[in-house]
């Protein structure tokens, strides 16, 4: 039988706003300004790409690109800049608003952003750019297509708050548990995956 190349497909998005740290004390206002920035940037980049719709499950790897050199937390960037480029990537939804209804645009690429759909985001920080060139920054997201791929039965969630990270890995006969990753760690929860799926590899879907 022939093996299946893997599909791939990366977008290279110019920052279209501040990329915000949780840690960023901004009024909600202005902090959804930014999110609806980057949702929408991840939409349209996805459509000039002409990415596939439909997909069953993904996974979701973000390179961030800061204009200087500086430590920061990985995890921090979930809340303001990935969420948002994986909703642009998701459906179409439409929010009741104080205003009404608002649509918030997306794409189509998976269904939903649960760990049945997708695998991710993963977020790192990449080499400085020129201000010049990115006056904002760069984010490169990579997008790997898991369709029909197993997954073992176990599952992974991820919640993040202001402080820090909690991974919760499920295996197939639903024992479960979580990891709590501050930020300034490692935020690296693949060690910790490894090592559950080990112990738990030989449970089974109850009947």
């Amino acid at each position: 039988m022939a093996a299946t190349e893997t599909r791939t497909w990366t977008l290279t998005i110019p920052a279209p706003a501040k990329m915000l740290s949780a840690n960023a004390k901004l009024h909600h206002q202005t902090a959804g300004r930014i999110r609806k920035a980057w949702r929408e940037a991840s939409f349209t980049y996805a459509q000039q790409a002409k990415l596939p719709t439909g997909l069953d499950r993904v996974r979701i790897d973000i390179v961030l690109h800061h204009t200087v050199n500086r430590d920061r937390d990985d995890a921090n960037w979930h809340p303001h800049v990935g969420k948002p480029v994986v909703d642009g990537l998701g459906v179409q939804r439409v929010v009741n608003g104080k205003n009404g209804p608002r649509v918030e645009v997306g794409y189509g690429l998976i269904p939903d952003d649960t760990p049945a759909h997708l695998d991710g985001p993963f977020i790192s920080l990449g080499e400085k750019v020129s201000r010049r060139d990115y006056p904002l920054g760069l984010a490169v997201v990579t997008i790997v297509d898991l369709t029909g791929q197993p997954t073992g039965g176990f599952e992974t969630e991820r919640r993040v708050t202001s402080a820090s990270t909690v991974w919760t890995f499920r295996c197939p006969a639903r024992h479960q548990v979580s990891v709590t990753l501050r930020h300034g760690e490692d935020a690296d929860p693949e060690p910790y995956r490894e090592l559950f799926v080990a112990r738990h590899g030989h449970c089974e879907a109850p009947a």
